[in-house]
């Protein structure tokens, strides 16, 4: 989970914006799921390489 909110920090706006998409965004590319039900799951890599994606210019 912080690997996760340390990687959103920045483009979030900060760690209080990185925690709540966390907990509340949902992810199309995930069903509508969250990065924290995600993770709750055991999928926390899904989120990592979903995140890496969108870091190389990949979209939702």
């Amino acid at each position: 989970m912080l690997e996760i909110i340390s990687r959103i920090d920045a483009w979030a706006g900060g760690r209080r914006q990185a925690l709540a998409w966390y907990r509340a965004q949902p992810i199309p590319a995930f069903g509508d799921r969250t990065a924290e039900s995600l993770v709750k799951a055991g999928e926390a890599r899904a989120v990592r390489d979903y995140l890496d994606c969108l870091s190389k210019g990949g979209f939702a």
